[in-house]
């Protein structure tokens, strides 16, 4: 049965692995791993499998893990969606353990990709086997589009281009999103409901994912699901508290689609990044041109 996301192959529903052969080159400056978390809305197939064949041509002897978001995951009690994650842990440890001195690189998109790296993180740490193959061999993490804030404008946005492009998907939109969205905002608010500030806090928290990994912060000044403003504040928080962070700042690109602006930009940082290097010059693409932003998780 195809998928559309070929070669890949499913390990369960919504977790797919890619195994090169065992002839594909494999130098040592390359990840043993690639671990892909994707978007919630717009997050179709035929996108996501761009950047798995990206990282495929970049690093032809590079696992790939595919964690596939869906929008009542941000929703699901974190334990439901740790136990969901168990089989992408034992893929994980499998992968690891033959090629885990070239380590892993983690890519999470948006708040739903963040979401799930963070619980996938957590569920490893219940696996002692798992968790400690991970833990020594995860060097970067790359949060792309990633984190806003929790504004309820940002987040009917975001739950818009969640729907269906389907007549009945668009009349319900119309009739519920926007009341449905704005009350779970509140809850939120009101700290019934887990929420963005939760999830910021979550991805400043070294009991995570430690506080050795490197972050690359890549984000556009015209998302309009995720104020640059946010992340940006997201990437003081982190460099204050003794992570090693840098950016890259797109002045058009869309939400979790960076790649659209200036594809050589965004998958060179990639490679910089990976490599230990210095991403760019701020000196070219600075965005400090207000006061310094206060922190706000």
């Amino acid at each position: 049965m195809e998928t559309g996301l070929e070669p890949l192959q499913l390990v369960r529903q919504r977790i797919y692995l890619y195994e090169p052969a065992s002839s594909a080159a494999a130098p040592d400056c390359s990840p043993a791993l690639v671990i892909l978390c994707t978007w919630l809305g717009g997050a179709t197939r035929r996108r996501i499998h761009k950047y798995v064949a990206h990282y495929r041509q970049m690093y032809p002897g590079t696992c790939i893990l595919l964690l596939i978001t869906t929008f009542p995951d941000m929703f699901r009690p974190f334990s439901m969606l740790r136990a969901r994650l168990k089989p992408a842990g034992r893929a994980i440890r499998r992968v690891l353990a033959s090629h885990g001195s070239r380590g892993t690189l983690l890519h999470l998109f948006s708040h739903g990709g963040a979401n799930i790296a963070v619980q996938l993180a957590l569920s490893l740490k219940e696996e002692e086997d798992s968790g400690a193959v991970f833990f020594s061999s995860l060097r970067g993490i790359i949060l792309d589009c990633s984190p806003g804030d929790d504004t309820l404008h940002r987040a009917i946005a975001a739950a818009r281009m969640s729907v269906p492009q389907t007549a009945v998907a668009q009349v319900l939109e119309r009739a519920l999103l926007s009341p449905t969205v704005t009350v779970v905002n509140r809850l939120q608010h009101a700290g019934v409901l887990r929420s963005i500030r939760d999830l910021r806090a979550l991805l400043l928290d070294a009991s995570v994912f430690g506080a050795k990994p490197r972050r690359l912060y890549m984000y556009s000044k015209e998302d309009d699901m995720v104020g640059w403003e946010d992340v940006r504040m997201h990437v003081e928080d982190a460099r204050a508290l003794g992570y090693s962070a840098q950016e890259v700042v797109f002045e058009h690109g869309l939400h979790c689609g960076l790649i659209m602006e200036d594809p050589d930009r965004y998958w060179t940082a990639v490679q910089r990044f990976w490599r230990g290097e210095d991403v760019e010059s701020d000196a070219d693409h600075s965005t400090n041109t207000s006061p310094p932003l206060r922190s706000r998780l």
